[in-house]
């Protein structure tokens, strides 16, 4: 790393607009994630408070997407699985986005005792962006584009 360039990590991205455009490419994350230990994960980038996302496209061109007109983006599975270790337990749900398409997956809200369900976890979350980790993928679904949801079984 030089005094004038950060060293990103690159991470594999297929990104859909609000108006069905989409963009296949790579995010750049940092090396050391803000707010925990590990490197910064895709839906950290998402949910911190730039406006724009920088993707550099299959062309090799650079992108400087809005967030705001990001309604997913998917991204390959974990490597690691530290659900069972911190003893998380996914909720099973159905995301009906405002274009009709829908998402099943599970998501791995924090819960409080008190306010174990779906709606108190999508009211209260101040994340604009939620992950839904499908059978081969995560994605990750801004909230604003999201029509109804509905636990499923």
């Amino acid at each position: 790393m030089s005094e004038y360039r950060i060293d990103k990590i690159r991470h594999a991205v297929a990104i859909t607009l609000v108006h069905g455009h989409r963009i296949e490419g790579d995010l750049f994350l940092q090396a050391s994630a803000p707010f925990r230990a590990g490197p910064e994960d895709p839906l950290d980038l998402l949910n911190n408070a730039d406006r724009f996302l920088p993707v550099a496209a299959a062309d090799g061109e650079v992108l400087l997407v809005q967030k705001s007109q990001v309604a997913h983006a998917a991204i390959g599975l974990p490597r690691d699985d530290d659900t069972v270790d911190r003893g998380v337990v996914g909720m099973h749900v159905e995301l009906t986005l405002v274009d009709g398409s829908a998402w099943s997956g599970s998501i791995f809200p924090e819960l409080r005792d008190a306010r174990p369900r779906l709606v108190d976890f999508l009211n209260e979350s101040p994340l604009a962006f939620i992950a839904l980790f499908a059978h081969d993928r995560v994605l990750l679904v801004n909230r604003r584009h999201v029509a109804f949801a509905r636990a499923v079984s």
